[in-house]
């Protein structure tokens, strides 16, 4: 077999396997991964341009500059794109009475070899030291930013991760089975949202806000197992969902990595692993 072909085959490979593992990540958002798709894409096509792929079989510049426009314009749309929103057809938890429409979400789940009451209890225990990136994704999102350095991330390691979001004016409720917080951000007044309860989350209308609710619960899966699932919404509720968006699809590569690292977390703790 020709070396070219055998190169485009290890090519088409390599892409898929990295697609496969940033939907891992992502919660196969489509959106998000076109974008970040768009942006490897440009970013191929800018190497190609300099130097074209010879053992590709590409020997002519102008592939480069047409890869490097498409790319552009791959991840201007899925960036760009409008939110749409969601609405929840029937409800099954406290989060769907919380926050019953959304624009955009993220949901992991783990199998537990514990009690629903075992995993909610390592829910309420984990601790940032649990998120192993978050330093570096908090000095990445702070560089990006251009935040102080101060901000790149002053979490204690030790802190208990639903501690800390009280503490930074989300609210908390729920079941036995399940833990939600609600809070967010009012991004035309650069401040955050401070919430008593739940339903003064709900409720809240005001404008520039975003909103973000989040849950962590855990369903009996039979034999001594459980389902520990958390998921994340979003609600932007006027045009600042714009921005919102560009954000979310962005970091939502991180979010979904932290989220997984936070249930290997709490399957360690429940498990007597830790």
């Amino acid at each position: 077999m020709p070396v070219r072909i055998l190169s485009w085959i290890l090519f088409a490979a390599i892409a898929l396997g990295a697609i496969l593992l940033f939907n891992y990540w992502a919660s196969y958002q489509l959106l998000s991964t076109l974008a970040y798709a768009g942006i490897v894409t440009a970013l191929l096509g800018l190497a190609n341009f300099a130097f074209p792929f010879r053992f590709l079989g590409i020997r002519k510049r102008a592939i480069g500059a047409l890869t490097l426009a498409s790319g552009v314009a791959l991840a201007l749309a899925a960036l760009y794109w409008p939110a749409g929103t969601i609405r929840v057809a029937q409800h099954g938890t406290v989060l769907d009475d919380i926050m019953p429409e959304y624009q955009f979400f993220e949901r992991h789940s783990a199998r537990v070899h514990a009690r629903p009451e075992q995993v909610m209890e390592a829910a309420r225990q984990s601790t940032f030291a649990d998120m192993k990136s978050l330093i570096t994704l908090m000095k990445i999102r702070a560089a990006a930013l251009r935040l102080p350095p101060q901000q790149a991330g002053g979490l204690g390691s030790d802190m208990r991760i639903l501690d800390a979001f009280g503490m930074s004016g989300y609210a908390s409720g729920g079941s036995a089975h399940e833990v939600v917080m609600c809070g967010g951000a009012n991004v035309r007044a650069q401040r955050p949202l401070t919430f008593h309860t739940l339903q003064e989350c709900t409720e809240d209308h005001e404008s520039g806000a975003v909103k973000i609710a989040f849950n962590v619960s855990a369903e009996d899966a039979g034999d001594g197992w459980s389902i520990a699932t958390t998921e994340t919404r979003v609600l932007a509720l006027d045009d600042s969902a714009r921005g919102a968006a560009r954000y979310w699809r962005l970091i939502v590569p991180g979010s979904g990595l932290l989220r997984r690292q936070w249930l290997d977390g709490i399957k360690r703790r429940a498990e007597g692993k830790q």
